[in-house]
């Protein structure tokens, strides 16, 4: 399957995660009736008003009755055809539009509808198939084949089967299959309190969904050890050993060199899911390192530390109260003449791709012109070799004040 990995702002099932609406199917697959009936079931206990159930499911099962699975996909918008003949299964969703109790107008049949529809398709995911649902159909055609009564409503067509290979559809469906998934943020779509008000999910959130949904060594910013700039500045300034804070450890490959270099490290992170992988990768190291769960905007980490790592923190923060929050707690954690290994985005990435910061030297000397000395400032890149893809980056050695 083709799916793109989702940038969530707050942790999810992983079946919610995983559902994708994929158009590649393996036509040679059949679902069985077992499978059917499951996803069947699962409609058949979503929620309605009054319990009214207004949705009816029409069933076409290309193995077990082509007839009139060909005759809806005869149905179907010319572009859906092109992919949904390959789909085993083909399932039309109706509903009544009146109470059957008093024949009342049913102003929820087809929200509710609607409920039953995704309670199938993710039943579906469950069982390890893919759904893809579709509005592009002539109704009336569609009414007409399969003889569904005139005062139901028509929904939506449903493609059911297994996942296909998706170099098999043409190039243009290629292109919308590999593509990022992406929805509109929370903010856009929930009001907190009144309307207009936009909400705001804790930021902590997104982080703990990226490592609850990805393996570590697949994130865009895992490597292995130390990056060489990191290595380079601790061998530079002549760094062997004392209290180091990784701020930001992620999945702790840094906290973890940097204790084998002889310091006592401390880790911080936001996610405890990146805490535990970190904690569980400095058990088999067998370094010891005190990990702590902590948010920098509201940091309980008391220190203080003779060397700060910050691979990527500094950047989440391109709001002017959050950046002056950074920079006290920053200070407050370091002893006087304390080093600052800063690394963050550069202000000529220009991918939208991670957190929102993007900054140059300029940037830099302003933004820490009060409490810190710039030992040098120099252009770099983010993962583990410099390719023509690696995110570009500035590398900063600071020295706190006294």
């Amino acid at each position: 399957m083709a799916q793109q990995r989702m940038n969530v702002q707050a942790p999810i099932e992983r079946l919610l995660a995983r559902r994708w609406s994929s158009r590649s199917f393996a036509a040679e697959k059949a679902v069985t009736p077992e499978q059917v009936a499951a996803c069947l079931e699962a409609a058949r206990w979503a929620p309605s008003c009054f319990g009214a159930q207004p949705w009816r499911f029409i069933v076409a099962d290309r193995f077990r009755d082509e007839p009139s699975w060909q005759q809806l996909l005869a149905t179907l918008a010319p572009k859906n055809r092109h992919w949904a003949q390959h789909a085993p299964v083909l399932i039309v969703t109706v509903c009544d539009p009146l109470f059957a109790h008093n024949g009342l107008e049913n102003r929820w049949a087809e929200y509710d509808a609607g409920q039953a529809a995704i309670s199938l398709c993710l039943q579906a995911e469950s069982l390890g198939l893919c759904c893809h649902q579709m509005g592009g159909f002539d109704a009336a055609s569609l009414r007409t084949a399969l003889q569904i009564p005139e005062p139901l409503h028509i929904m939506s067509v449903t493609a059911l089967g297994h996942a296909g290979d998706s170099t098999t559809l043409e190039a243009e469906l290629q292109s919308i299959e590999h593509a990022a998934r992406a929805r509109k943020p929370l903010s856009e779509l929930v009001h907190h309190g009144v309307w207009g008000t936009p909400y705001a999910p804790p930021q902590a959130a997104g982080w703990e969904a990226r490592y609850q949904e990805t393996a570590v060594e697949q994130l865009p910013w895992f490597h292995t050890g130390l990056d060489d700039d990191i290595a380079r500045g601790i061998d530079a300034l002549a760094l062997t050993d004392g209290a180091a804070l990784d701020l930001g450890c992620g999945p702790g490959t840094q906290a973890v060199a940097l204790a084998q270099r002889g310091f006592q490290v401390t880790a911080s992170d936001v996610s405890w899911s990146a805490i535990e992988a970190a904690r569980s990768l400095a058990e088999a190291e067998g370094v010891c390192i005190e990990f702590h769960v902590d948010n920098l905007l509201e940091s309980t980490l008391s220190g203080p530390f003779d060397l700060v790592v910050d691979r990527g923190v500094f950047h989440c923060f391109a709001d002017q109260e959050n950046r002056q929050t950074y920079l006290e707690t920053i200070r407050r954690l370091m002893k006087p003449g304390a080093i600052l290994l800063l690394k963050c985005f550069h202000k000529s990435e220009l991918s939208e791709i991670g957190p929102p910061g993007r900054y140059d030297e300029a940037d830099i000397r302003g933004f820490f012109a009060a409490g810190f000395d710039i030992i040098d400032i120099s252009n770099s890149h983010f993962g583990p070799t410099l390719c023509s893809e690696a995110p570009k980056a500035l590398f900063c050695m600071l020295k706190r004040r006294s």
